[in-house]
């Protein structure tokens, strides 16, 4: 019975160079097995679902907000990091070819190394939810799949990350109990519709190759490794994949919160840091998620009490938040006019969002009281500064 279920899951799925017997094992070890660590484990594919699954996610039609002249979309995801060396050298190799990717790491590999969970988010990269020990979680109750769960993004938060709401089951292994727990915690179950089974076989060309082949109009999900023992070799294998995708019309992106090759669209909210006169205030621009990409908003003051051209400058910028940051910030000089007034006042104003929603558009910005001598606490009974 538990054959014939493995032999249904492997007939909706290629699986490249790999032969159907070689499936059939790694499928039923992955039903059986307990905890695997990554290095060891034999990978399920996992569009189509093991027995017992929800219904594999239907292929998306190309998006909507897919830009204009691409051939599809292409997001790289790389799974079971991070570890030394080889998350390094990858974080490299994108930042130079300028693609983006979305990291699923292993929250022990997490704790083991938080410094290379930090890296991958502060070069702009996306991390995501992995589990804590690559557990098959088919296999764990419910108490244990929320606790793998909930334990890699604590491990991910105290690395000084700021984790997405997304989560790849480790093997594609997801039925339709351990969904229910996944979406349950408020993550998103993410899969992939091309495996270049870099953890199996291959040179570096022929594992870009199997790529490569895979490639679709519409959304691509392409799944590759940097936590396996293969993991240089698919490294390696990441700029023929990019340059040669580019060449045949396919951008390359990040994944939105559906998890779908897209970008998150943060919401982005402006504070002011006050200052008193002859110093600079400054304007901050914050985001409340990773973006994965540079995002931007106009900028602009409005006056209240204080005056523009005078009291302050007739400011008008562009704002950006680049990748891997939160927030972007811009000096606003505050001109002393050695007079005696009251508290000034002017708004600070964002809008016209790129990649981003307005959340908090308005900041009060305050120039204290101040008399001819400096600050002071001003008295609007009498117009003087009190002792």
């Amino acid at each position: 019975m538990l054959l014939s279920r493995v032999r249904s899951a492997v007939t909706g799925r290629r699986l490249a160079t790999a032969g159907s017997a070689l499936a059939i094992v790694l499928l039923a070890h992955v039903v059986s097995a307990g905890p695997v660590p990554p290095e060891a484990s034999g990978r399920a594919v996992p569009a189509a679902q093991l027995a017992g699954a929800a219904a594999p996610r239907p292929r998306p039609a190309p998006a909507p907000a897919q830009r204009a002249g691409c051939t599809g979309t292409v997001a790289l995801t790389f799974d079971d990091g991070p570890v030394p060396g080889t998350t390094p050298r990858l974080v490299r190799v994108l930042r130079e070819l300028r693609v983006p990717a979305t990291f699923f790491m292993v929250g022990s590999r997490v704790q083991a190394h938080p410094e290379l969970a930090r890296l991958v988010e502060r070069s702009g990269f996306l991390v995501a939810n992995h589990s804590w020990a690559h557990e098959s979680l088919p296999s764990r109750s419910d108490q244990q799949v929320r606790a793998s769960i909930a334990g890699t993004n604590r491990a991910l938060v105290r690395a000084g990350v700021h984790p997405t709401r997304l989560m790849r089951p480790p093997y594609g292994a997801m039925n339709a109990r351990v969904r229910a727990d996944i979406v349950g915690l408020g993550y998103v179950p993410v899969l992939w519709d091309i495996d270049s089974l870099d953890w199996h076989s291959g040179t570096p060309d022929q594992i870009a190759g199997r790529i490569l082949r895979g490639l679709h109009r519409g959304h691509n999900v392409v799944l590759q490794h940097d936590g396996v023992s293969r993991s240089p070799l698919s490294v390696d294998a990441v700029a023929k994949v990019v340059r040669t995708a580019r060449r045949h019309g396919y951008c390359f992106t990040a994944l939105d919160g559906r998890g779908l090759p897209g970008y998150p669209v943060p919401v982005a909210s402006v504070s002011v840091r006050n200052a008193p006169e002859g110093r600079s205030a400054v304007a901050v621009v914050r985001l409340d998620r990773m973006a994965a990409r540079p995002t931007s908003v106009a900028l602009a003051i409005r006056s209240a009490s204080a005056t523009i051209g005078n009291d302050l400058p007739a400011l008008r910028a562009r704002v950006t938040v680049q990748p891997g940051r939160l927030t972007a910030s811009i000096a606003i000089p505050i001109r002393a006019d050695g007079l005696t007034e009251p508290d000034e006042r002017a708004v600070v104003w964002i809008s016209g969002p790129s990649g981003v929603r307005i959340g908090r558009s308005m900041a009060l910005l305050t120039i204290p009281a101040q008399t001819a001598g400096g600050p002071a606490r001003w008295s609007p009974l009498t117009g003087l500064s009190r002792p």
